[in-house]
């Protein structure tokens, strides 16, 4: 008996408690407008823009604005849409993702088994005469997948995406965190990334003049507040030493941004350099990402 009262008394004053709170009045409220109530109990899709398509909600993009080359030139995979993962072998077999579908995307190189991904969190940083980081970023996945390399370019549209979703130029970093992780999950894992940036230095400072070509400078940054600051570290030190020993100068000292993350707390294999400035031709950067590759080629056969 003793039990029962203790329930009972403690059952009256939740029901005073109740009663003397604004929960009572809310309750009440929500099933005098019953309509509302049970509207509020169903999840209702946010339309953000009219005019955005269902392609685009789902972030599958035909092409990339950004990318200025012309397609039949772009003979390397990309990340239009979602590789396949095919059930019971764990094998991946990738769709049509090729911005050029024919035949000799690779011109029949012998793999060797590793892959790399190129991507670039400032899609628009553009050189002289309009062509972008993107365009870069196809010359060097070019040269890469010549050398044997499995090079996934991603060419989701980073800046439509913040405009669907209501960011800034400032959230491009969590934006190309989303597609960094994505592309690790749908490709298995990488061997190196590569986030792909162009400085904003003066002309004097942004070219090199080696015998009669000339070379857009390149630099490697180290987020220093990344879990993974020695791995990047050792990265950008070794391949600045491979490059400059084919072509020297064309690479700048590491930098290291103390305050800085940019992902690479992501995967101990990601990197960030910056190739050229908005003061450099696209031939200059051209000329600097053909070295870079077989400074990157080195670097991987010899395991960082």
């Amino acid at each position: 008996m003793k039990n029962t009262a203790k329930i009972i008394v403690k059952l009256a004053m939740l029901v005073l408690f109740l009663y003397v709170t604004p929960f009572y009045d809310g309750l009440l409220n929500c099933f005098e407008n019953s309509q509302d109530f049970m509207h509020n109990l169903i999840y209702h899709q946010q339309v953000v823009a009219q005019d955005i398509s269902l392609k685009k909600q789902l972030n599958v993009w035909s092409y990339n604005e950004n990318l200025t080359l012309p397609k039949d030139e772009i003979k390397v995979e990309t990340t239009l849409e979602d590789p396949m993962i095919v059930p019971g072998d764990n094998k991946q077999e990738k769709k049509e993702n090729s911005l050029d579908a024919s035949t000799d995307k690779k011109q029949n190189v012998p793999s060797n088994g590793k892959k790399i991904y190129i991507y670039n969190t400032h899609q628009d940083e553009k050189y002289q005469g309009g062509k972008t980081v993107m365009d870069a970023a196809v010359i060097l996945a070019g040269h890469l997948e010549k050398k044997g390399y499995k090079v996934v370019l991603e060419t989701n549209d980073f800046n439509a995406y913040c405009n669907t979703h209501g960011l800034t130029y400032n959230d491009l970093y969590t934006v190309s965190n989303k597609y960094l992780n994505d592309a690790l999950v749908n490709y298995g894992g990488f061997d190196l990334c590569i986030d792909l940036h162009r400085d904003s230095v003066p002309r004097a400072y942004s070219y090199i003049k080696i015998g009669n070509k000339t070379y857009a400078k390149a630099m490697m940054v180290v987020a220093g507040s990344s879990s993974n600051v020695k791995s990047a570290t050792k990265i950008s030190t070794t391949l600045t030493d491979m490059v400059n020993k084919r072509k020297n100068g064309i690479m700048k000292h590491v930098m290291t941004r103390q305050e800085a993350y940019y992902n690479q707390y992501v995967h101990k294999g990601i990197v960030l350099m910056e190739c050229g400035s908005d003061y450099n031709t696209f031939e200059e950067v051209k000329n600097t990402l053909g070295i870079v590759a077989q400074g990157i080629d080195e670097l991987m056969k010899k395991g960082w």
